[in-house]
């Protein structure tokens, strides 16, 4: 477990790139519409591609930048050829854009698969406004295959915050201590995911974003000598609830030395998953008593969409968290409800994906 400490000594209570197409993505044949989505008062033009798994939004601009997407709640396999048209008309008054997409199929059946914008969860499918035709019609061959759940999904592990949504409270998200855990305590926290570069290029996906932790001075004990400060947060997939280890038995990735590399297999698709992460702790900025930065960089295929960032909640003890330090040798790979001393019901979750 890739734990972020701050040894501290204290007496109060306390994106740039080089890479470049060198063509317009947009002359590539692959945008199968368009429109313009508006939140916050704010609209943005958008082109749009299809795949038999999501609808992908792309700033209409010579740089393939996602600006969002939405998932399919099964796969089409025909969605290419079937698409018939895209709406990002508000449908429930609430003055922002949700999602509408169609397709006529070969034998005339016809699919609307319908998603409202929620403010933190952002799309949201709505099966009771969707027409989807019977499940024994053939343009689905694939959905039969696709028994199992999300593992997130199957096990009531909810996205419950999101990125470039401001900061989200994580109670018990920071423990302190003295020497060998003398004087454990635990104390609230606020965690924010700042997205700087999303880019698309050659099937690829490169995302880099800050991962914020933001400590108040009530969270800290008054203890009078040099004091430890931990926080816990990790990357998981969505589909398998797979812990992505950042560990030197995983490494190294195409990209460098100092990257960790994953392989996840879902619905029969492989994923690899290439990351690396730096961390910054600062003190007595603004109001707060610390604030620590993980700063990621991450490359994933372009039609992987279960990248999850989980800010954890600290144990209520010493003892388990000195555990968690080993974690990465004890139960690499593991599946996030197999983690010892991990609390995955008390977590924050942001997806990164969309």
């Amino acid at each position: 477990m890739a734990m972020a400490i701050a040894l501290c000594i204290s007496l109060s209570a306390c994106g740039n790139t080089d890479d470049v197409t060198g063509d317009d993505w947009r002359a590539s044949g692959d945008v199968a519409g368009s429109g313009t989505i508006t939140h916050d008062g704010e609209s943005v033009n958008v082109l749009v591609t299809i795949s038999p798994s999501s609808a992908a939004f792309y700033r209409n601009i010579a740089e393939q930048v996602l600006f969002d997407s939405v998932s399919f709640p099964m796969n089409i396999a025909d969605a290419e050829q079937a698409f018939n048209a895209i709406s990002f008309d508000d449908m429930d008054g609430d003055r922002e854009s949700d999602v509408l997409v169609s397709f006529i199929h070969e034998n005339g059946d016809e699919t609307e698969l319908i998603w409202i914008w929620d403010p933190v969860e952002r799309y949201v499918y709505r099966e009771e406004l969707s027409t989807v035709p019977g499940e024994e019609e053939t343009f689905f061959p694939n959905y039969d295959e696709q028994t199992e759940e999300p593992y997130f999904t199957a096990n009531g592990l909810e996205m419950n915050a999101a990125a470039e949504m401001g900061t989200f409270l994580l109670e018990d998200g920071i423990c302190t201590y003295t020497g060998l855990g003398d004087g454990y305590a635990t104390g609230e926290c606020y965690w924010e995911i700042v997205k700087q570069y999303d880019y698309t290029h050659d099937g690829i996906r490169e995302l880099q974003f800050d991962a914020i932790c933001y400590i108040p001075d009530s969270s800290i004990p008054y203890y009078g000598q040099q004091y430890v400060t931990s926080t816990d947060s990790e990357l998981y997939d969505f589909y398998t609830g797979m812990w992505l280890t950042a560990a030197s038995s995983y490494g190294d990735g195409s990209h460098g030395d100092n990257y960790y590399l994953h392989s996840v297999e879902w619905d029969g698709t492989e994923y690899l998953i290439e990351f690396a992460y730096s961390t910054d702790w600062q003190y007595d900025v603004g109001d707060w008593a610390q604030v620590l930065t993980k700063s990621y960089v991450v490359y994933i295929p372009e039609d992987y969409y279960g990248l999850v960032f989980a800010a954890e909640s600290q144990p209520d003890n010493y003892r388990e968290s000195a555990k968690r330090m080993q974690l990465d040798s004890i139960a690499p790979e593991a599946a996030i409800l197999d983690i010892d001393t991990l609390y995955p019901y008390s977590n924050l979750y942001f997806s990164l994906c969309y």
